[in-house]
């Protein structure tokens, strides 16, 4: 049994050994107790423990100098420290550490250059803490703690005394008044936050919202692992920053927590905010808001809010509202509201509300009720109300009401239209001016299906479709000349018209309506063979859903003079009718008519 815990004991100080040796030769730890020792026989006890050499030149040490000291478990840049009170500077290089005098701060214009160095603890554990900042605002001078606590920063000390911020997420900041112009060596205890445990009842989040919310951070937050970014809640203030890429530049590792009033970054600059002027050859990055002039070769991206004119070559994004003029090359988006003016050679988007111009060659789209104008060469969306008008090359689409046109070369759709529809296809729920288009439906407007006779057609179907100050009509009829089974000489036809209806009283309405039809015997008139057909008639509504029609057409039917295998046109019924020539080749006959017919819906 004493073989195993001897065994055992060996284990664990062979493992112990083997970790120390895998440190820092400034960071292995050392304990030490001294009494008027002798100041060599004391180094060689630490370089010893800590299994390295001690190299130095015998002048800078007396060897006759006695020395007291308790030190538990001290690294053994601390040990020193406590030796020689920043007389001397040490280095590790190889399996030595190099002692040097430690030369007196150079002083110039009555600016003193001092080093600050130390490492920060946790104040309830002592543990080291890692990746802690520690800045001076003035200067925007910054360094970072490394893994095993220790910093050393070089700073100008301007007047009799400065300050220096130490902050680490999680823990409270702390300040260090520097007095002294000399080297400076501290040990900082640093003391964490106690987060009280709060029960909050939330309403549940939408996954669009909660990924809409995660998107916005990631841009306010692009370099999220920085420990600045991390660390530092101040915001620094800058008149203006030079950069080659992120924290590479005038402002450092600061860059991100500082806000400029002019920024020129060469490849690309991150900073907290900007306020005057931001030019940059590819890109721009911003955590906070952004004003008055932002400029990109490549893109802009802003955390916060953009005040004044945004120009980028490919793009802007920004992840709060946009107060501006935004000009891109290809898109602008905003993930939240936009005032002012959009244009982008492909897309706008705003994931808000958009109060002004947008311009795009391919599509606009806002998420939100807005006004303004839009204008895409393929089409706009709008979801939510909207007051201005959309302009499109393919189509509009506003999913609630809008107060204003839709003008599109195919489709146009939305909820309630106070305005007017002009598209090959037109849709809404409501309509308060007219929908103009090769077929127009509104959904709480005027649409008839219509079975009517006349003196050509004994059957013709109509449908007609709009509001009734303005509305389509699909017409088609048929006619047998010998029994319906005989397709081949039977006479039928097919149009399309325009029409308005006035109402004279609650259930009589004047209707006038204008068609153009072909009219084909047997399977297809190949040649023009055109009735057009003025209609002027009253409408009597006997049901909700159930009227009868009558009125008086004045018909005219152009035909070519060369073609003989025209339909016969009265068969029932022979009207008095006129001929002309119009032109060399074509006739036209002329006649009035009547129509009667039952309409449903």
């Amino acid at each position: 049994m004493r073989i195993f815990y001897s065994f055992l004991f060996l284990l664990a100080f062979t493992f112990c050994a083997a970790q120390t040796k895998d440190l820092p030769l400034l960071e292995r730890p050392v304990t030490l107790s001294a009494e008027n020792e002798k100041i060599t026989l004391a180094l060689n006890r630490i370089a010893q423990s800590a299994g390295f050499s001690f190299s130095y030149n015998s002048s800078l040490i007396d060897p006759d100098q006695v020395i007291s000291i308790n030190a538990q478990n001290l690294t053994v840049r601390q040990v020193l420290n406590e030796i020689f009170q920043g007389a001397l500077n040490y280095k590790a290089k190889g399996n030595y550490v190099i002692l040097t005098k430690a030369p007196a701060p150079p002083v110039k214009n009555n600016i003193v250059t001092i080093i600050v160095s130390g490492y920060v603890e946790d104040a309830h554990t002592g543990n080291k803490l890692p990746q802690v900042s520690i800045y001076h605002k003035p200067s925007i001078t910054s360094v970072t703690a490394d893994q095993y606590g220790f910093f050393r920063m070089k700073i100008e000390k301007r007047t009799d005394s400065l300050q220096l911020s130490v902050s680490k997420k999680d823990y409270r900041d702390t300040l260090i008044q520097i007095t002294a112009s000399a080297n400076q060596y501290y040990i900082i205890a640093m003391k964490p936050v106690v987060h009280a445990s709060v029960q909050i009842d939330l309403p549940e989040i939408k996954p669009d919202s909660a990924m809409l919310t995660a998107l916005k951070e990631e841009l306010a937050h692009p370099y999220s692992s920085e420990p600045n970014v991390q660390n530092i809640s101040d915001t620094l203030y800058a008149l203006a920053q030079v950069s080659i890429l992120p924290f590479v530049g005038t402002n450092g590792k600061l860059s991100a927590n500082v806000i400029n009033d002019y920024s020129i970054n060469f490849l690309g600059g991150y900073s907290m905010g900007m306020r005057q002027i931001e030019l940059g050859f590819f890109f721009n990055l911003d955590r906070g808001d952004v004003r008055w002039l932002q400029i990109a070769g490549f893109g802009n991206m802003v955390g916060g809010d953009v005040y004044g004119i945004q120009a980028a070559g490919f793009f802007n994004l920004n992840g709060g509202s946009a107060t501006a003029v935004q000009l891109a090359g290809f898109a602008n988006t905003n993930l939240s509201d936009g005032y002012g003016v959009q244009v982008a050679g492909f897309s706008n988007t705003n994931l808000g509300e958009m109060n002004g111009v947008q311009v795009a060659g391919f599509s606009n789209y806002n998420n939100y009720a807005s006004y303004g104008v839009q204008v895409a060469g393929f089409g706009n969306l709008q979801r939510g109300t909207y007051r201005g008008s959309q302009f499109a090359g393919v189509t509009n689409i506003a999913t609630d009401k809008i107060s204003g046109s839709q003008i599109s070369g195919l489709f146009n759709y939305a909820g309630r239209v106070k305005g007017t529809q002009i598209g090959l296809i037109n849709y809404a729920d409501s309509v308060g001016g007219v929908p103009i288009g090769l077929f127009s439906i509104v959904n709480k407007g005027y649409h008839k299906i219509e079975l009517s006779a006349d003196e050509v057609f004994p059957v013709n179907l109509a449908f007609r479709t709009g509001v009734r100050k303005f509305y389509t009509i699909l017409a088609a009829g048929f006619k047998p000349e010998r029994s319906i089974a005989a397709n081949d000489t039977s006479v039928w036809t097919f149009g399309y018209g325009l029409g308005t209806s006035r109402k004279l009283t609650r259930w009589w309405y004047l209707d006038f309506d204008i068609v153009s039809q072909h009219v084909n015997k047997g399977s297809f008139t190949n040649a023009l063979s055109l009735l057009n057909k003025a209609y002027l008639g009253f409408d009597f509504q006997l049901a909700k859903k159930f009227s009868v029609s009558t009125g008086v057409t004045f018909n005219a039917y152009l035909t070519h003079s060369t073609f003989t295998d025209y339909p016969k046109m009265f068969t029932y019924y022979t009207p008095s009718n006129h001929s002309v020539k119009v032109g060399t080749d074509n006739n036209l006959s002329m006649w009035f008519g009547a129509k009667v017919g039952l309409r449903f819906l």
